[in-house]
């Protein structure tokens, strides 16, 4: 029975596009497809009427094919595209920005030195301040993947379902990344001019490459679980 399933799932994949990522999926839908066959077999279902009940699950495969071209399954509408990348744009250029005014204060609070640190004081604040509309930009751009919606209960929608989710997951973990280095140099030149301490605030560096690893492990323990 297992030889049918993988001879009927072959047939389906003749037409489909001769790529890596094709490959991998009919894999996937072969081991999957047999997987269900065998619990279905031992809760006591007839060898054949198991093998039609996996077949009739699978779906239209031709739905994918189209996909399968593409480096992404799941990509936004030209529109949403175009948006998503003005509003990363701008919130970068707002970051550059949040540290412009902080130099901006500090070289006013050099040049006229009678007004202590006041002026530092109030450059750093207002950093502070303008960084929050861009951080706020990045994390609803990274959500902006629609929610994906079963039509059925078939294979092919549960594997187009799982690829829309990991489609959105790359996005929001691209945005953290984006969001932990633009406010690690943030905070790194911020500190190096409000300290003067260029010897010591360099580390900051590490402190970004930590935030790194712990997104990075943070996302791999999800898969995990």
């Amino acid at each position: 029975m297992k030889e049918k399933i993988r001879k009927h799932i072959n047939g389906l994949f003749t037409e489909a596009p001769k790529t890596r990522k094709a490959m991998e999926l009919k894999e996937e839908m072969i081991q999957n497809t047999i997987e269900k066959y065998e619990d279905l077999v031992s809760e006591g279902y007839q060898e054949a009427d198991a093998l039609q009940n996996v077949i009739d699950s699978i779906g239209d495969v031709t739905e994918l094919f189209e996909d399968l071209k593409d480096k992404s399954l799941f990509t936004l509408p030209e529109k949403d595209r175009k948006k998503k990348a003005g509003m990363t744009a701008a919130a970068v250029g707002m970051y550059i920005f949040a540290g412009a005014v902080f130099v901006a204060c500090r070289v006013i609070n050099d040049m006229y030195f009678y007004m202590g640190s006041e002026m530092g004081m109030l450059g750093f604040a207002l950093a502070a301040v303008l960084c929050i509309p861009p951080t706020c930009m990045l994390v609803y751009a990274a959500h902006m993947y629609p929610v994906y919606n079963k039509k059925e209960e078939s294979l092919v929608e549960v594997y187009k379902e799982a690829a829309h989710a990991s489609s959105q997951e790359k996005a929001v973990k691209r945005s953290i990344s984006l969001i932990i280095w633009m406010v690690t140099l943030l905070v790194y030149f911020l500190l190096s001019f409000f300290t003067m301490r260029w010897e010591l605030t360099w580390l900051m560096i590490f402190v970004g490459g930590c935030a790194q690893a712990i997104l990075n492990l943070v996302f791999s323990l999800r898969h995990d679980s």
